[in-house]
């Protein structure tokens, strides 16, 4: 998989042997989906390739609206865009229809196809299985771990718990000690997405730590 390296968002995309059983009951009787759903995470990684460069400002998802209008004749507001991507911290569950235009977008004929997507393909599931991984519902509270990415990105976080983990330090990396977030899965080898920041009291935007290479250095401390 090729990646551009962009030193925002990306929001775990984590072992998908674990992930599309649940989708189709999520999809099929509420009509929202799980923020934590890494296919999540990655269809709005793959929209902002299809767009061309990363959705960080207003202008950005007002533009983005009009782009997805122009392509498929279809309408998304910037408002439900910026939700969706945690631009804005009203951060409400996503509703199916919108992702089903979104995958429409990146040339998939709805939400549920693009899962069947990353289910079959087979770069994702024989990558998986040889990667070193760490579920955060694993991990107990005040459990330090570190994570490192190319070039030279060092953090140390602390687990806070219920999926939190808030920078104790941080080597040239954008992330800043105190900054608080939720993580699902870490993965080596993939980029390590991050919806969104809380950051002295505000949300920043979607982070990605390991755009290109993904995450290179996993180490979780032991008592």
């Amino acid at each position: 998989m090729n990646h551009c390296e962009l030193d925002w968002h990306v929001r775990w995309f984590v072992p998908l042997y674990k992930l599309i059983d649940s989708w189709n009951i999520i999809y099929t009787f509420v009509g929202h989906i799980d923020r934590n759903m890494p296919e999540l995470a990655y269809l709005l990684t793959e929209v902002e390739r299809k767009y061309g460069r990363r959705i960080a400002t207003t202008t950005d998802f007002e533009s983005l609206s009009v782009v997805i209008e122009h392509h498929i004749g279809e309408h998304i507001s910037s408002s439900t865009l910026k939700r969706l991507w945690g631009y804005v911290s009203l951060n409400p569950t996503p509703r199916v229809a919108t992702l089903d235009v979104l995958s429409r977008f990146i040339g998939h004929r709805d939400f549920r196809a693009f899962c069947k997507y990353l289910k079959d393909a087979q770069i994702y599931a024989s990558n998986f299985f040889t990667s070193k991984y760490q579920t955060v519902a694993e991990l107990k509270p005040d459990t330090v771990v570190h994570i490192g990415w190319a070039p030279n990105r060092l953090v140390k976080m602390k687990y806070i718990g219920n999926h939190q983990f808030e920078v104790i330090s941080s080597e040239n990396s954008q992330l800043r000690p105190g900054d608080l977030f939720e993580l699902s899965e870490i993965i080596v080898g993939y980029p390590l997405f991050i919806s969104r920041i809380l950051r002295n009291g505000a949300y920043t935007p979607s982070y990605v730590a390991g755009q290109i290479d993904g995450i290179n250095l996993l180490k979780v401390e032991t008592e």
